[in-house]
């Protein structure tokens, strides 16, 4: 009978788990170890992560080992990481920019507290993710705003990533040479067409995601975690735009005209007018 009912206990975790390591894949982190100048670590010091063009606040304190951690944030630029310990200067970072799939990782060294001293840090080196395993890429909101694109079909970029290639006619992709086995995610939610394994409304289903509404995303080619599941070939992490306080907006036009194609050969070189109806 216990046997029976630690089972049906257990069960919801069993089937919820995969769901909750899949909300993961279309968000970011940070995480940070605050430590002294003798590198020994400060436990229970105060951290704030921010963000206030998306009204984001995380109140946080490290642990025991001076570790804190922020999952689930929004990528975006403009966070900014603060700590407040008793007996030290404030701490302050900003202008720190999350990708999608990204975790940084913060070496945090305290000084000493002097009379209305404080350290802030406006521009630095690069954020080194010391944690990352898997090799990635990933596509901007400037490359995919600014870069040509035929049928602006967002997933395209995808070619960008060393290793990925097209797979056949279909517009399929290949990652390391593994035609198949991909996965697709939109907002870390699974989108992929399984039924030809491929990104819903690439090829044969004529529905897509909005060039305007992607914000950027993340190709995964080798080394991924397994909270991306099942992908024997890559992982294509795509997270949408949200929104903000101001009213704007994109407008855009197709022109294809004949005298701009390439003649075809067996219409003795002449491309037929083609006939437009408003």
């Amino acid at each position: 009978m216990r046997k029976s009912l630690l089972f049906l206990l257990l069960l919801p975790l069993v089937f919820t788990a995969p769901g909750f390591a899949q909300s993961q894949a279309g968000l970011a982190g940070i995480t940070g170890v605050v430590v002294d100048g003798s590198g020994a670590s400060i436990p229970a010091a105060k951290v704030v992560v921010a963000n206030e063009s998306k009204g984001i606040r995380r109140n946080l304190e490290s642990n025991a080992e001076g570790i804190f951690t922020a999952p689930a944030l929004v990528p975006a630029a403009g966070y900014s990481v603060t700590v407040n310990v008793q007996g030290f200067a404030p701490y302050e970072r900003k202008d720190i920019e999350l990708l999608v799939g990204q975790s940084l990782s913060l070496p945090i060294a305290m000084s000493v507290s002097a009379a209305t001293q404080q350290v802030e840090i406006t521009a630095g080196a690069p954020i080194v993710e010391t944690t990352k395993t898997d090799v990635s890429q990933v596509v901007t909101t400037g490359q995919i705003t600014n870069l040509p694109i035929n049928g602006r079909r967002v997933d395209a970029f995808v070619l960008l990533t060393p290793g990925v290639v097209p797979d056949g006619t279909f517009g399929l992709l290949s990652f390391r040479g593994i035609a198949g086995g991909n996965t697709f995610l939109t907002d870390g939610n699974d989108t992929t067409n399984t039924a030809y394994n491929e990104n819903a409304g690439r090829t044969r289903i004529s529905t897509q995601l909005s060039q305007d509404a992607v914000q950027e995303f993340q190709v995964l080619t080798t080394g991924y975690s397994a909270e991306y599941g099942r992908a024997s070939g890559g992982v294509v992490n795509t997270v949408t735009r949200s929104g903000t306080n101001d009213i704007h907006g994109t407008a855009y036009w197709f022109y294809r005209n004949q005298d701009f194609n390439a003649t075809d050969r067996y219409a003795n070189g002449v491309n037929p007018e083609e006939v437009r109806q408003c």
